[in-house]
């Protein structure tokens, strides 16, 4: 089963290598935001970042791991952000950075993970998350997962193909609960 060979943990400074490698990689960031955003830090910013997280904040950052002969790989990040305490409700972000693990299973497997760890340890209401149209396998990915296409915003996230329509999606806890 391919859930017992994906996990997550918390971003370590021993990540900022690959970390720094999957935000240099044109084709990773393409995907992941369209080529521009967060894409664009430096080794400094990731360590800084990485530096001054901690597990009360409001955003997170996780180290995808995937299980290979030699142990434990990175193979991406996943993370929360804007994690509101009151609504009880985050927006969820994700990225396979190494790309020979894409297309086979492992993004929509830790986002089964860390769905379900943002609903019983944050005890959320609701998981947004976001892509671009063209982001198909994503959207795939994140439907088997429960989401659900909420919305488009036309023409609203800039990518280094022009402007492209932003699907918004949802999971609510008690869709999630219904799937158990």
């Amino acid at each position: 089963m391919l859930g017992s060979m994906v996990t997550f943990r918390p971003a370590e400074m021993r990540d900022v290598d690959a970390l720094y490698r999957f935000r240099m990689d044109d084709e990773v960031m393409y995907w992941a935001s369209g080529g521009y955003g967060d894409a664009m830090q430096s080794r400094g910013q990731i360590e800084e970042q990485l530096r001054t997280q901690k597990a009360t904040d409001a955003n997170r950052t996780f180290i995808i791991e995937a299980e290979a002969e030699s142990g434990p790989v990175v193979i991406g990040t996943i993370s929360f952000r804007g994690l509101d305490r009151i609504s009880r409700r985050a927006t969820l972000g994700m990225l396979i950075g190494d790309r020979q693990y894409w297309g086979k299973g492992y993004g929509t497997a830790v986002i089964k993970l860390f769905v379900r760890f943002l609903f019983t340890r944050y005890n959320l209401h609701r998981i947004d998350l976001d892509t671009f149209s063209e982001n198909q396998r994503a959207i795939r990915s994140y439907e088997k997962c429960g989401f659900v296409a909420e919305g488009v915003r036309r023409k609203a996230m800039w990518t280094v193909n022009g402007y492209r329509d932003q699907v918004m999606m949802g999971l609510l806890r008690e869709d999630w609960d219904a799937r158990q």
